[in-house]
């Protein structure tokens, strides 16, 4: 199971995994995946965008699938992929969030590796932004410590349109730029905990051309096919890696 901390267990901190306002990322993170609606996997293919997989803790906090907004301590409930709730997903939230074990200590002693889910163009960056943010319980929300609360980002565009945002990451360690073209595998930079979050972790977003959220993980709840080269059967395990890797 997550790590109590780290999984925003406080229900006044829950939302503090998404990318936020919109100084932090809210222009792209539209509303949660209408699960009426079938996703037709593209020809996509992701590898686990994190290369010290170790590191990581738990499997993902996943996309919400339940259509209602909660409030207060309700904001806990929702249904991820497979019909689980929390601590697999909460309410109203668009991406995958995988959490970095340990936490600070780990973040500070070279954190893990962001890296291209697929080949794509680099879209967006942002660095030099504060990535200490967390959660404050004398607020009952996120502080960045008096510090512009700005996430560090990178966004891909894919041949199909698609684009997948990679959120939250550590300051100074954005290592590509704007129009570049990224490997599959390749480094876009470092976890770290810049915006509107509470502790270290990757969120990890797909959206398709009109910007709709796309949940990368099959279920009941999602679409029949995965977008994940590897989709673990267990949702405490965390996606593998594809054949060429």
């Amino acid at each position: 199971m997550h790590n109590i901390e780290l999984s925003c267990l406080a229900a006044v901190l829950v939302t503090a995994c998404a990318p936020g306002p919109s100084s932090t990322g809210d222009s792209a993170n539209p509303a949660p995946t209408d699960t009426a609606q079938p996703v037709q996997r593209a020809s996509l293919q992701f590898r686990f965008p994190i290369d010290e997989a170790q590191l990581i803790s738990g499997g993902a906090l996943g996309v919400d699938h339940d259509p209602q907004v909660y409030e207060g301590i309700y904001r806990l409930t929702c249904t991820n992929f497979a019909g689980a709730g929390f601590p697999y997903c909460y309410d109203e939230h668009d991406g995958s969030d995988f959490l970095l074990d340990g936490g600070f200590d780990t973040m500070d002693s070279g954190s893990a590796t962001v890296l291209a889910a697929e080949a794509g163009v680099v879209l967006s960056t942002e660095d030099g932004h504060y990535d200490r943010c967390h959660g404050d319980l004398s607020t009952m929300d996120v502080s960045c410590d008096g510090y512009e609360m700005v996430a560090n980002h990178v966004i891909l565009e894919h041949d199909t349109g698609h684009q997948t945002l990679y959120w939250h990451l550590k300051n100074g360690s954005v290592s590509v730029k704007e129009g570049q073209m990224v490997q599959q595998g390749d480094p876009l930079g470092k976890v770290g905990s810049s915006g509107y979050s509470t502790a270290p972790h990757l969120h990890f977003e797909l959206h398709d051309s009109t910007g709709m959220v796309i949940d990368p993980y099959a279920g009941p709840y999602s679409q029949d096919e995965t977008w994940w080269c590897d989709q673990p059967d267990d949702l405490d395990d965390l996606p593998g890696l594809c054949q060429e890797d």
